[in-house]
């Protein structure tokens, strides 16, 4: 494994702190891959995507119900404690519900790096950038409704850095996250091969880094990273090939991976936000510039996001694409605790695995906590051997 993305993988906040420094450039945290981060980069900033801790909380259970997602009210507590005090600014997308009630939390129980440029009552330079993003995803409506969404996030930006994004800017942001994309998506081709060149742990470790690094430098050590591996063809031990579906996956929860590799099994493919769903699918650089990242983040393949039919076939849609040729023998669902969206879709989920694919389902439910993850070991290794028998 590269030393870059292990750094970014142990120590992801140094690692931030010490591009700031040695780069003098902005750094804004963001919540959920729904977030048109391709706007951010176009205007020379890095995004950086918020993820928790999964130590036990110390502020935030006073301001959020325990009942609620524990991956988020992490993410909080860490805001709150000053572990991120070095971004410049914080983008809150209207994902779930818990999501959308970070712009409240962060505006007003995070410690924010500069004072509020209020006139007339309005922060004209916002630490905190709210996105309403759209529940229903596709419609006559919604791309023209999201466009004007985006135009007034960029505004925002603008005001708030005092430069101004240029189409030129957003398609040369588009550019470089397509060539990101391009070298996960081939990184995943690599996991096709039977033994694959790259383990589920390895692979995940790598997509990580890319939701902290600057996408361009991502993507050339990420190919450099590949092409050795292709040149001395490189395998790992065989697993139990499974694929992977879940919620919030950061260092916290990809301990799973670990616990999965370790009872014999192997992670070949995943419907995870830092995984697929993040990177799948390219972003059309035929449309102007703005249409293309709005497209872009509507295509996204959320739980969370309605469509038009009563089942929202377009989940089933994004796992047909992510387990074509991946030779799968199982699918585990790692769902954390409240998350709504997640247990709403799982029962059709697990019946389509079942009828269509002809493989058997896990159900795993976390509580974000390495402890809780390893307190699943047990079933992991039932199933994988289920499966071998």
């Amino acid at each position: 494994m590269n030393e870059t993305f292990l750094r970014y993988w142990e120590n992801r906040h140094e690692a931030v702190r010490e591009w700031k420094q040695k780069t003098g450039k902005k750094v804004y945290g963001y919540f959920c891959c729904l977030t048109p981060e391709e706007i951010l980069f176009a205007a020379d900033v890095l995004p950086v995507r918020i993820t928790g801790t999964g130590e036990p909380l110390q502020q935030a259970d006073l301001h959020v119900p325990p009942n609620s997602c524990p991956f988020a009210r992490s993410c909080l507590d860490a805001g709150m404690s000053g572990l991120y005090d070095y971004l410049d600014g914080v983008v809150v997308p209207n994902s779930c519900d818990i999501i959308y009630h970070m712009e409240y939390f962060w505006k007003t129980l995070v410690p924010r790096p500069t004072k509020p440029a209020v006139i007339a009552g309005v922060d004209i330079k916002p630490y905190v950038h709210y996105i309403n993003y759209p529940e229903k995803t596709v419609g006559r409506e919604v791309v023209p409704y999201y466009l004007e969404v985006l135009k007034g996030f960029k505004q925002g930006l603008e005001r708030t850095l005092g430069r101004i994004i240029t189409d030129e800017d957003l398609a040369r942001s588009i550019s470089v996250y397509n060539e990101d994309k391009a070298q996960l998506r081939r990184m995943y081709e690599m996991r096709k091969a039977d033994p694959p060149a790259v383990s589920g742990y390895e692979a995940w470790q790598m997509t990580y880094a890319s939701v902290l690094m600057p996408k361009d430098e991502h993507a050339a050590l990420l190919k450099k990273t590949l092409d050795d591996l292709e040149s001395n063809s490189r395998t790992i031990p065989e697993g139990i090939r499974l694929y992977l579906s879940g919620s919030a996956m950061d260092a916290v929860n990809a301990h799973i991976y670990k616990v999965i590799e370790e009872s014999g099994g192997m992670v070949v493919s995943d419907d995870l936000c830092v995984g697929t769903r993040s990177f799948w699918y390219p972003l059309n650089q035929e449309l102007p510039p703005l249409e293309a990242i709005a497209r872009r983040s509507l295509g996204t393949a959320c739980p969370r996001s309605t469509v038009t039919n009563p089942i929202p076939e377009n989940r089933w849609a994004h796992i047909l694409n992510t387990t074509q040729d991946f030779n799968l023998k199982g699918a585990i669902f790692f769902v954390l605790k409240c998350c709504d969206a997640r247990l709403a879709e799982y029962p059709h989920l697990r019946d389509k695995f079942r009828e269509e694919m002809k493989i058997p389902v896990l159900y795993l439910e976390g509580d974000y906590t390495f402890s809780g993850v390893e307190q699943m070991r047990g079933s992991v290794e039932a199933f994988i051997e289920m499966i071998e028998g």
